[in-house]
């Protein structure tokens, strides 16, 4: 795929990727996001390259909840079952709905916006042998010996990310991909495939599972994919050449497939199973250490989908090399300033999205499994 920006010839400045010294060339007179002077930062969109602001909602790890006993459980951000995709636009300043096509092939059936979906709650702790039960479902479900990922031909939409529009359309072929991609993955875990809904919002919004977001998230309790479009705009229009193009498009590509990986989580039990063992989690630290598992490990299986698309969809030349430095390299909890521990390092993130891109195998995935240096 063209690296130029979408719709636009390519100006005599554009640099076709990196320089011949290996560094990233700057476009305007700004760096890249996360590297050193380059303000004006960019808006706050949760852990991602270094974008400064703090995280208003986890996006996948525990919310407290109390116990007789004091100790902290989880309300687990994950999962949620829909059998069908309903895009929708808001328009949160006016209160306006748009609903898109669903993805071709998959009915509406489930929770409407009328009702409320209910988390599922937290076994209660006995003799033991609901953890070993969950700490089996997360080290050896049955997704990790599905095998890899294969191509299933996405090609990205030729749109410049600058309207509303522009970036529904843009995840609306995303989330039908992603869909199309995993569901005979889960089918062959043994588990129903049932495609999530998908939520475009700016602004601030409300949500089952939370109160605020600053970026990209999803909701159990909404069974919801919720993706901010505005902050995607912003992203697109803070500088107009292609390194800076080819950054918001990866960003938002990224964005989506790891959340989607929360998704999967839900329909394996992976996620039920993780709220089970925070729940009977002895300390804080090992409730967090859980939550980053479960969070590098969706970020895992949201590249595993980009590296086996990323010839149909472009993710070669410049785009790859923006994702390697910035997207993969630059993303953790340092960028969450004053937040918790609960999304991973970023060497620890680096490593799991390249395990995902470079295999596009579930199997190495398993976070459950790996030392504790591994998911830092």
């Amino acid at each position: 795929m063209p690296n130029q920006e979408r719709g636009e010839p390519p100006g005599p400045h554009q640099p076709p990727g990196p320089l011949p010294d290996g560094s990233i060339p700057l476009y305007g007179s700004q760096p890249l996001p996360g590297t050193p002077g380059g303000e004006p930062a960019p808006p706050p969109v949760g852990w991602g390259p270094d974008f400064g602001g703090k995280r208003q909602i986890q996006h996948g790890g525990p919310q407290p909840k109390r116990r007789r006993t004091g100790l902290v459980v989880s309300l687990f951000l994950l999962g949620g079952v829909a059998v069908a995709v309903v895009i929708a636009a808001v328009a949160l300043r006016d209160d306006t709905f748009t609903t898109l096509a669903p993805v071709p092939g998959v009915g509406l059936v489930g929770p409407t916006a009328s009702q409320t979906p209910q988390d599922d709650a937290p076994g209660t702790p006995d003799d033991g042998g609901a953890s070993q039960d969950s700490m089996k479902t997360v080290t050896s479900d049955p997704l990790y010996a599905t095998g890899a990922l294969t191509t299933v031909g996405c090609r990205e939409p030729q749109v410049a990310l600058s309207t509303r529009q522009a970036v529904k359309a843009y995840y609306a072929n995303l989330v039908g991909c992603l869909n199309r991609t995993w569901a005979g993955k889960v089918k062959a875990a043994g588990d129903t495939y049932t495609a999530p809904r998908v939520l475009f919002w700016s602004g601030k919004v409300q949500a089952p599972c939370a109160g605020g977001s600053s970026g990209a998230f999803y909701c159990d309790a909404s069974q919801t994919l919720y993706l901010k479009f505005d902050d995607d705009i912003k992203l697109w229009t803070r500088a107009a050449d292609p390194s800076n193009r080819a950054f918001a498009r990866m960003y938002v590509t990224y964005s989506a497939a790891r959340e989607f990986g929360h998704h999967l989580q839900r329909l394996t039990g992976i996620s039920a199973a993780v709220r089970q063992l925070q729940y009977d989690a002895p300390d804080r630290e090992t409730q967090l250490e859980l939550s980053r598992r479960v969070e590098l490990q969706a970020s895992c299986l949201g590249t595993a989908f980009m590296g086996a698309n990323k010839v149909p969809y472009g993710i070669t030349g410049l785009d790859l090399t923006i994702y390697r430095r910035y997207v993969e390299a630059q993303t953790g909890d340092e960028n969450s300033r004053g937040g918790p521990r609960d999304h991973g390092a970023r060497a620890s993130h680096q490593y799991w999205t390249a395990r995902g891109f470079n295999t596009l195998n579930s199997a190495n995935c398993n976070t459950f499994t790996a030392s504790a240096s591994k998911v830092s």
